[in-house]
Parts: structure tokens; C-alpha cells; sequence
């Protein structure tokens, strides 16, 4: 394969990941296709991309393809991949001409992540801080169903203001500090404790798209206050 063509028609498939990388931390799979970064089109060789990525000083956007679905997310550095050079005529679907059907470089994304457990229902996590933790944690935990947190937090509360009022003023204050410095990290703790696993981390500008992007890679996907339309149950 010449340089021409590796620049012209081609796009970069993963065919490995290293352990720890930072594709591995992203949930990047095997065969994901890199189609475009911060809505330029990706048709250069992975030694170019490499070397690009490794000159990001600020977080930028990926978009990939895995099994018929177009999706983002967030890079801050190298993948620490091993990519081969694939055309569209393998894949149809990357005969895109668009970018910005997949992707609109002047809006805002957050970065979602879905939580899943056999049986239950999903979880998606926002990872963009609220400041609903911050300003009172009880709310925060109400909020995001962490009943043992909330009632622990309760107990704690009220011990403090048993002692002394300003001991319970300085304790909120240390509290609220602490949870929103480190609500995503306590989240994520929670959902792993009651065995919900990390499946899919992608970019969304809204919930309600993020809730349709996991339904295009889970069909049978749903969640707690869902935008989507009922999961069709075969008989």
C-alpha cells in the first residue's frame, strides 16, 4: 500500500491494545475504526498519528466507528495502539463525506460512561461535576440513589450537631468540600460495589443523545429516567 493511498482512502483500525493504555482506560475495543479527530478526517498512517497525539496540550475529540455506529469521545494523549490501514470498500459505512453528522465541532460534549449489571437496569454517568455536591451533599446523594452514603452522612450530621452547632457548620463544610472534589470517583465506587461494570464511555451533547448512542450498541438497554422508548421484549 502506497503513501497515496493511505492518505487519500484509508482510515486506522485498532487490531490490539496495550493493558493500561489509554485506549484501555477510553473502553476502546479491538476493530474500532479512528474515522476523524476534532472533526478533521484521520487518513494518515498511525506512525503521523501517533506523533500528533502525542503534542495534544489539551483534550481534544475523537470519533470512531464500531459495529455500524459512529461515536466520540474525549483524547488527551497517544492511544498505545497497534492500527492497520483499512478502506472503505471493507466497510461501506466509512464512505462518509460528512464529519459533521457525527460530530459538530462548535457545540459542548460531556463525557458519558454506562454502568451495567446482568438483570438491572443501566446506569449512565455524566462525569461533568454538579455542583449540587458541593452545595449540599444529602441532595447530591438523594439525587444519585446512594442510600447507604446518605444515611451514613445523616448519622454523622446529626452527632455533630448533638455536640455543638459550629462543629456541625465546620463539618458540613468539610463534607461538602470532600464530595464535590471527589463525587465521580464515590459514584463510580458505588456503582462497582454493587457489581455494575464500566461498558461504554463515549461523548454526548445531551443525556437524552447519550441515552440513544448506548441504545444503538445495546438494544435491549435502559435506564432510570429514560428518554428512550420502551426495551421490546421477545416472547
Amino acid at each position: 500500500m502506497n503513501e497515496e493511498i493511505i492518505t487519500d482512502k484509508s482510515f486506522l483500525q485498532i487490531k490490539s491494545i496495550r493493558t493500561s493504555s489509554n485506549a484501555f482506560i477510553m473502553k476502546l475495543k479491538e476493530g474500532d475504526v479512528i474515522i476523524a479527530l476534532d472533526g478533521e478526517m484521520v487518513h494518515k498512517s498511525y506512525e503521523e498519528l501517533s506523533k500528533e497525539l502525542s503534542e495534544i496540550k489539551e483534550k481534544k475529540v475523537i470519533t470512531l466507528f464500531r459495529e455500524g455506529v459512529f461515536f466520540n469521545t474525549f483524547i488527551y494523549g497517544p492511544l498505545g495502539v497497534i492500527c492497520e490501514n483499512i478502506t472503505y470498500e471493507k466497510i461501506p459505512e466509512l464512505e462518509i463525506s460528512n464529519i459533521n453528522a457525527h460530530y459538530q465541532k462548535n457545540e459542548f460534549y460531556f463525557l458519558f460512561e454506562v454502568f451495567k449489571k446482568p438483570g438491572s437496569v443501566a446506569i449512565l454517568l455524566n462525569t461533568m461535576p454538579s455542583i449540587l455536591a458541593s452545595i449540599a451533599p444529602p441532595l447530591w446523594m438523594l439525587q444519585n440513589r446512594l442510600w447507604t452514603f446518605f444515611c451514613i452522612t445523616m448519622v454523622f450530621y446529626f452527632m455533630l450537631f448533638m455536640i455543638s452547632p459550629w462543629l456541625f457548620f465546620i463539618g458540613w463544610i468539610l463534607k461538602s468540600w470532600y464530595v464535590g472534589n471527589t463525587q465521580i470517583d464515590l459514584l463510580r465506587f458505588f456503582y462497582r460495589l454493587h457489581n455494575y461494570r464500566l461498558s461504554l464511555s463515549f461523548c454526548a451533547r445531551s443525556e437524552k443523545e447519550a441515552q440513544e448512542i448506548a441504545r444503538k450498541f445495546d438494544d435491549k438497554i435502559d435506564f432510570y429516567f429514560s428518554y428512550l422508548e420502551p426495551v421490546i421484549i421477545e416472547d
